[in-house]
């Protein structure tokens, strides 16, 4: 027993001497603006002032020999530099006094600003495509941010984000193509989740069946519509839905469930929802 916690304990600090090792290494690492220029990001070179940029580094020996620390690098590279504050950069790190850094810092500052009428054109898009899918669905999901909203400790909807708003163009697009069946194992899945990850959330399958019978309360928590709502939305949709009146079949089997499965709770008045 000793010799095994012997060997546990060295293994411990020659694992910690490692780290330690590599990350002195890192902190005393000097990188070059050649360096820097190489893990920039192939787009920015496509912006009109690269070019000058290049020719910067490359006609003046000074730029060429500076070599700069990792914390230094870091703050060239994320762009955290504001050019009125470049007089304190060139003091604190014995940089060359260049016009090469002013200008590697518009060419980022543009990237990101281009970068962020992309993301926020691409985010206009997404949310026009799914505002255009059918009512129902796109009530359905307005709820369903909010309840885990409700649920979640943050007050947030990781969830919701993560699979019920699309991040990217093609998964709108695939959304415009969901059938109603595709929709409700959509829901299904999701509310499994919520189930999952929220332990005060009970009521998936009496959540989903609200949406088949398209009766979903506006509460929060949820809170089971009136046994007269039901119903009268069951007859309202059976008839609409009904395989003689060239309905779905399967959709009128999900009615069907539904109705029985909220009819059944209604008689357990015991019950608190």
């Amino acid at each position: 027993m000793r010799a095994a916690s012997r060997t546990t304990s060295n293994s411990r600090r020659s694992l910690r001497r490692r780290r330690s090792t590599r990350s002195t290494t890192q902190s005393q690492r000097r990188y070059t603006l050649a360096y820097l220029l190489s893990r920039q990001p192939k787009t920015l070179a496509k912006h009109r002032d690269y070019p000058q940029l290049k020719a910067f580094l490359e006609q003046d020996t000074a730029l060429q020999r500076f070599r700069m620390s990792r914390r230094c690098y870091s703050l060239l590279h994320n762009a955290r530099i504001k050019e009125h504050n470049l007089h304190h950069f060139f003091r604190t790190y014995r940089a060359p006094r260049h016009p090469f850094f002013a200008l590697f810092l518009l060419i980022k500052n543009d990237y990101a600003a281009e970068r962020e009428r992309v993301r926020y054109e691409r985010y206009r898009y997404i949310l026009e495509r799914m505002r255009a899918l059918p009512e129902p669905v796109v009530e359905f999901i307005r709820y369903l941010g909010h309840l885990e909203n409700f649920y979640s400790p943050s007050d947030e909807h990781p969830l919701w984000q993560k699979h019920l708003f699309p991040s990217t163009k093609k998964q709108v697009h695939a959304f415009e193509h969901y059938s109603e069946l595709d929709w409700l194992e959509t829901f299904r899945v999701h509310l499994k989740r919520l189930e999952e990850r929220y332990r005060n959330f009970t009521l998936a399958e009496e959540l989903l069946a609200c949406y088949v019978l398209n009766c979903v309360p506006a509460t929060h928590p949820l809170q089971l519509p009136q046994a007269q709502r039901v119903k009268r939305a069951y007859r309202t949709l059976s008839l609409r839905r009904h395989p003689d009146h060239g309905g779905d079949a399967r959709i009128f089997v999900e009615l069907k469930r539904a109705y029985e499965l909220l009819n059944s709770r209604f008689a357990q008045p015991h019950r608190s929802w």
